[in-house]
């Protein structure tokens, strides 16, 4: 299994003005080089559902590694989230399978954080709360 983890210094969450929820993990703030950006559209259209883009969004550190779906498992810890991706999404993602992502998190922003990923997997049952 090919596996890859880092540091996130950045966490964030956002409901944007654009139609959709953001979820982002990167090593730094400005020129991120090593990311995991996760987005939910809001307003889906036929069209959306038509193309399969009526679900989550999956970009890892460059619009080349991107894809729909994916994740067959996402655990939310208290420190990390460890994920695990579908085959066929891994091959999109540069043959990656796994991912674990560190993190520092005030309870508030855990909080904020959980309930984000709530929300873009919905309909999802790859999330997995624990010891958060």
């Amino acid at each position: 299994m090919t596996a890859f983890a880092f540091q996130a210094n950045i966490v964030t969450t956002a409901n944007t003005d654009g139609g959709f929820l953001l979820v982002g993990f990167a090593d730094r703030e400005a020129d991120a080089e090593v990311y995991l950006v996760l987005q939910r559209g809001l307003d889906l259209d036929g069209q959306d559902v038509e193309h399969g883009m009526d679900t989550y969004y999956v970009e890892w550190s460059g619009q080349q590694y991107a894809c729909y779906g994916g994740i067959s498992r996402f655990s939310l810890r208290s420190n990390r989230a460890v994920i695990t991706f579908a085959p066929d999404a891994a091959g999109v993602l540069g043959g990656m399978e796994a991912l674990t992502i560190s993190f520092q998190l005030e309870a508030s922003r855990h909080l904020a954080l959980r309930e984000a990923l709530e929300r873009v997997f919905e309909g999802s049952d790859c999330l997995v709360v624990a010891d958060a």
